[in-house]
């Protein structure tokens, strides 16, 4: 039974490629890693802890020395992209080095894309650059600039699975997803969004697909994760009610 998010990522390939490479000092300075949205935040923060040091000026995520262009579901504006270099070249502050991040990378404008080429061939010496996606599809000038690193996900929440239908099996499903992170949750009903969809329950997979999303960005308990997602599909509570409560 997976019950942390930060096990499934050491447990990827991807990643045991990327500490691989990083105490070998041998990792490019350009990286594009694609993962799911719900783990992205924590792969930022753990990646940034190999480049730039486990020290205890991290808080909530955040580092004196690493810079954000948009934000988690954001992608940033062609501003933000332009003003990055002059960014990425300041003096490291705590660090030997400073790290851009730039989300929703998938999602860049061609303009905002084109203004990074140069930036992403030919970073300052002590500045990296992490693109952040959920798909691999960054532009051909871009991926050609970059090592491209994919996490995969076990098969046990990769695959398509059906939700819980029973009183008994969302009584399992509640009292085991008691000892689990947040994102192992939603990584589950990731699941259910799948079989959903392979079974052209395109309407129910789109709202919980929405309410996933919306729980994922206000930093919700287990508890509160699961109550909402049982009233969204077993007691079919509409999902407009369950928005205009967390808004």
């Amino acid at each position: 039974m997976i019950n942390d998010a930060l096990s499934v990522l050491q447990a990827s390939q991807g990643w045991k490629d990327i500490t691989s490479s990083v105490n070998m000092k041998r990792c490019p300075q350009s990286v594009a890693v694609a993962l799911p949205e719900i783990m992205q935040k924590m792969f930022v923060e753990n990646y940034g802890r190999l480049i730039l040091g486990d020290s205890p000026v991290w808080n909530e995520g955040n580092h004196p020395d690493l810079i954000h262009a948009g934000k988690h579901l954001a992608p940033p504006s062609i501003d933000e992209c332009r003003t990055l270099q002059g960014e990425l070249a300041l003096h490291p502050l705590v660090s030997d080095r400073r790290m851009a991040v730039i989300w929703c990378a998938e999602k860049l404008s061609l303009e905002a894309s084109n203004s990074l080429l140069k930036l992403t061939e030919e970073p300052p010496e002590h500045g990296c650059i992490l693109f952040v996606s959920e798909e691999d599809k960054l532009i051909p000038t871009i991926k050609s600039r970059v090592w491209s690193v994919h996490i995969d996900l076990p098969g046990e929440i990769a695959q398509a699975r059906p939700h819980p239908v029973s009183d008994e099996e969302w009584a399992e499903w509640i009292a085991a997803g008691r000892k689990k992170d947040p994102e192992i949750l939603y990584l589950e009903i990731g699941s259910w969004i799948k079989d959903l969809s392979e079974k052209g329950k395109f309407r129910e997979a789109a709202d919980l697909d929405s309410l996933v999303r919306l729980m994922g960005s206000k930093r919700l308990s287990v508890p509160m994760i699961q109550d909402l997602t049982y009233m969204v599909i077993k007691e079919d509570v509409p999902c407009e009610q369950i928005f205009s409560n967390l808004r």
